[in-house]
């Protein structure tokens, strides 16, 4: 999901051009909310939390909304973004989340990031703001690659396990076939990959969560490179760089990006004593619950990637 552009068409083209941005804009989806989230380019991507489930109270407690202030009063219409909690003062989200022009990433005096809170318009756990961004400097905001961020909190967060990363030896997390979770408050309307849709997206106040299966790199590459092939773009899909899990019609959507792509370590019990491992940063996808094309998630234990997100997350 690159740049958040409308496409715009000259008046005798009316029919054609309407029809051309209408399933451009359809095309792909970040994973963001808001009004700004209804804007894109010609690789308009959508985040989302498709076919799942709510998450009981002080479930993945790491997992941390990011919330522009500007944008009402409550936390649920602040809400645009997901993140995850990496250390007691840092905050691992996509760098589209906190870079563009439009009114959707919140200015740094309006950010503010809860973490440990299951219900947007709740007090539930602990809210911070951000004293530092940054972003993964191969990241330019035109393309999908490299879409990584590491937000550095105002104060520690206590009490909250941290979710672990995965390593340079754990591409077996990755494995074809094996169900990872995604977690947030996007978005929960679907929407089809390669036509348009108007059905306006209908968010979560409660977590919610859904189990996507990983898709290899091979099929991931296959399935973007034919992908829409009545619009001239190129294949977005970067196997090193990447991870891409669902086409079962659960995913993620709108509101949803930034948020962790994780798998278990050890039995949940239905509580907090889970240990989780993160492999993938929600970052776009064809539509939301396509069943067809899976999401693609930033791939956190590429060499650069993590290597960045350590770095920044020890300043």
């Amino acid at each position: 999901m690159p740049a958040h552009k409308s496409i715009r068409a000259p008046l005798w083209l009316t029919l054609v051009a309407a029809l051309v941005a209408a399933i451009v804009m359809a095309f792909f989806v970040f994973v963001q909310r808001g009004e700004a989230t209804k804007v894109a380019n010609e690789h308009s991507y959508e985040p989302k939390i498709i076919g799942g489930r709510a998450v009981a109270n002080r479930k993945y407690s790491f997992v941390a909304a990011l919330l522009n202030t500007n944008k009402g009063h409550k936390a649920f219409q602040q809400q645009f973004c997901g993140g995850s909690l990496i250390d007691r003062d840092s905050v691992l989200t996509a760098a589209h989340c906190v870079t563009g022009t439009s009114d959707f990433p919140a200015p740094p005096r309006s950010l503010r990031i809860t973490v440990g809170r299951t219900v947007l318009n709740s007090d539930q756990g602990q809210k911070r703001r951000v004293s530092r961004t940054f972003i993964h400097p191969r990241y330019n905001g035109d393309t999908v690659t490299y879409d990584a961020a590491v937000l550095k909190l105002s104060s520690s967060v206590s009490g909250i396990a941290p979710i672990k990363l995965a390593t340079l030896s754990q591409n077996y997390l990755e494995r074809p076939g094996r169900n990872a979770t995604v977690a947030g408050w996007g978005s929960t309307t679907a929407r089809p990959a390669c036509r348009p849709s108007f059905v306006s997206p209908e968010f979560s106040y409660r977590m919610r969560h859904a189990q996507v299966p990983i898709v290899s790199d091979s099929r991931a590459d296959q399935l973007y490179q034919d992908i829409c092939r009545f619009i001239d773009l190129s294949a977005p899909y970067t196997p090193r760089l990447m991870v891409a899990a669902g086409g079962t019609g659960r995913d993620t959507c709108q509101g949803d990006s930034g948020g962790p792509l994780f798998v278990a370590r050890a039995p949940d019990n239905g509580g907090s004593s889970g240990k989780y491992t993160q492999i993938g940063i929600t970052s776009f996808g064809p539509g939301c619950g396509t069943e067809r094309y899976p999401g693609v998630y930033t791939e956190v234990n590429n060499p650069s990637i993590r290597s960045f997100i350590k770095s920044a997350a020890s300043k």
